[in-house]
């Protein structure tokens, strides 16, 4: 009777914690195929240009032209410099370092003109991310995701106690299926 209690008290938390993880995956899996990305490891394996490595004087006139770049990019707050090779140009980036989105500025190594990319996808995508993934609420929602996460142990484990219990009371054999 005890088992059944706890089975009871746990199921509710733990339902709404299965149905917010399907929503929110079912969501970002419609907006990859929106946006027509792979999951992660299964990229078309095309091979990406890579540039040659420019000689120490190319590459000391780049690092000085991004970091002129910067300093007159106000508010920037540049803790990274980087000289990429892949891709179809070399390109200098200055930036913050952080996650995507952060303030940045990218050169043509060759032109020295700014280079926009694409726009990152909505942010609708990275809050479904955070959503699933738990980490919308900080520490809280992790901690939240981790004690969901047991108590669908529990709920598995006393629910398989409670039909071991009712098939073992039963006079003839139970059918899986019923």
């Amino acid at each position: 009777m005890l088992m059944r209690r706890w089975h009871r008290w746990l199921a509710l938390p733990a339902g709404v914690f299965l149905f917010l993880v399907a929503l929110t995956g079912v969501l970002l899996h419609l907006d990859m195929m929106r946006l027509g990305q792979h999951p992660p490891g299964h990229e078309p394996s095309r091979p990406v240009p890579v540039q040659p490595m420019p000689s120490d004087a190319e590459l000391g006139r780049m690092i000085t032209r991004i970091a002129d770049a910067a300093r007159h990019q106000p508010g920037l707050g540049t803790r990274n410099l980087q000289v990429d090779l892949s891709g179809d140009r070399i390109t200098l980036v200055a930036g913050t370092g952080g996650p995507p989105g952060s303030p940045q500025i990218k050169l043509d190594a060759r032109t020295g003109r700014v280079v926009i990319d694409p726009p990152r996808p909505a942010d609708f995508h990275y809050i479904l991310q955070d959503l699933h993934a738990g980490y919308f609420f900080g520490w809280t929602g992790r901690i939240l995701s981790v004690l969901c996460g047991l108590s669908l142990i529990v709920l598995s484990v006393t629910g398989l106690q409670m039909w071991w219990d009712m098939r073992r009371r039963r006079r003839k054999p139970a059918l899986f299926w019923k």
